[in-house]
């Protein structure tokens, strides 16, 4: 019998397969210590070395597959070791802040795999456009739990709900739909039932009632991408693709999942007339930040011309709230989006450089369109808070950034 190890192991060995075109001798070395240190469940020391190869190859997708599946594994091998302790101070020096800031270093001491595994998936999303997986899975990490969760949902819609998610995985959607909407009964704030009511009947092939489902799922949650997401999916298997398109050119004010923006591009692709022209770029930094509260560290060695944007937050985070925004005090010309403000640095600092990377930011620049361009087009999870505040303040202009800059006739 062919143990858990062995499998993970030969599926491991297929990445490195994959992986090996077009890469010089001595990463080949260094991919074979990969494939013994994880092997040997030496899951740090492997992790250590991918970082030097992906350093080197940062646009290979094989390479950052292994990289989270690595870091994936020292988390799951770690994942009972969090710390359970409560910090509390005294004396005359001792506030919230202090005992909030030991509570967060003795967590993120505990659980530094889980942080790993976390930035590999990050840092994945900065490296690889189109990482659909990478990006949901981001989501659910860091946004979704900002306004839904089941702990307040009651026993015995949990119950019914628990069973009909049975019935669903035994393909028995009827009988999942009718669970479902017990759960639904039983507690109305049970957003995840309405939604699961309209996925059985999408998986029945009920397109129409489907999407009447996920209408009312985007009523209860208009800011979780998921319904709007399975309301377009539902409308193109209605046969209404351009409802289906315009619904997921909507949810860009949502969240720029990156699934999203495949579904636009093959959209487009396949009508022939316009085309998605995103401009995205390997980005060689984690966003900036006044405080690091995810724990990002810099994962490229060598920022290059990122190295100006990481500079710039230095001589405004008293400016900036933690989540990005200029404080409402401030009467200082400054952007209302910090990372707004230091890609202007950045712009500006490289102006007599050929950066070919930076041409199009330049041109957003002078079209008023950095914003949206930045947010929207390069958008990242920790950028959730500006981008929201951006959707929800300035949706005219997203809207119109979407319309006649993202999306371009063709020549």
């Amino acid at each position: 019998m062919i143990s858990f190890k062995h499998v993970l192991l030969i599926i491991f060995m297929s990445m490195i397969s994959f992986s090996y075109a077009q890469i010089d001798g001595t990463t080949k070395k260094q991919l074979n210590k990969v494939e013994k240190y994880y092997g040997a469940k030496k899951y740090s020391k492997a992790a250590e070395l991918m970082k030097e190869v992906l350093n080197k190859y940062p646009i290979n997708e094989s390479l950052w597959k292994m990289y989270q599946e690595i870091t994936f594994q020292n988390y799951r091998i770690h994942a009972k070791t969090a710390s359970t302790y409560a910090v509390s101070v005294s004396g005359k020096n001792a506030n919230d802040s202090l005992a909030s800031s030991l509570q967060e270093l003795i967590d993120y001491t505990s659980q530094v795999p889980k942080y790993e595994y976390y930035n590999a998936l990050y840092y994945t999303s900065l490296a690889i456009p189109y990482a659909t997986r990478v990006s949901s899975e981001l989501r659910s990490i860091y946004v979704d739990g900002l306004y839904y969760s089941d702990k307040n949902i009651s026993f015995k819609s949990k119950a019914f709900f628990d069973k009909a998610d049975g019935e669903f995985r035994a393909k028995n959607y009827q009988k999942a739909t009718e669970y479902y909407q017990k759960a639904l009964d039983e507690d109305t704030t049970n957003y995840k039932a309405l939604l699961y009511i309209g996925d059985s009947y999408y998986a029945m092939e009920y397109y129409g009632k489907a999407a009447e489902y996920f209408r009312k799922a985007i009523t209860k949650q208009p800011n979780l991408l998921e319904p709007v997401k399975y309301l377009s999916e539902a409308l193109a298997h209605k046969g209404e693709r351009d409802r289906a398109f315009i619904v997921a050119k909507q949810s860009l004010l949502v969240y720029p999942d990156e699934g999203i923006f495949e579904k636009i591009a093959r959209y487009l692709d396949d009508e022939g007339k316009k085309k998605l022209d995103r401009n995205w770029i390997l980005r060689l930094s984690s966003a900036n930040s006044i405080r690091d509260k995810n724990h990002r560290n810099q994962f490229f060695n060598d920022p290059l011309h990122f190295s100006y944007y990481i500079d710039a937050v230095n001589d405004v985070k008293e400016y900036y709230d933690e989540d990005g925004l200029l404080k409402s005090t401030v009467d200082k010309p400054l952007d209302t989006y910090l990372e707004v403000y230091c890609w202007k640095k950045m712009l500006e600092a490289t102006r007599n450089e050929d950066i070919p990377a930076l041409e199009y930011a330049r041109y957003m620049e002078q079209q008023g369109m950095l914003a949206p361009y930045v947010l929207v087009s390069l958008f990242n999870v920790d950028l959730y808070p500006q981008y929201r505040h951006l959707a929800d303040t300035k949706s005219e202009l997203v809207k119109e950034y979407i319309d006649n800059y993202l999306i371009i006739n063709t020549k």
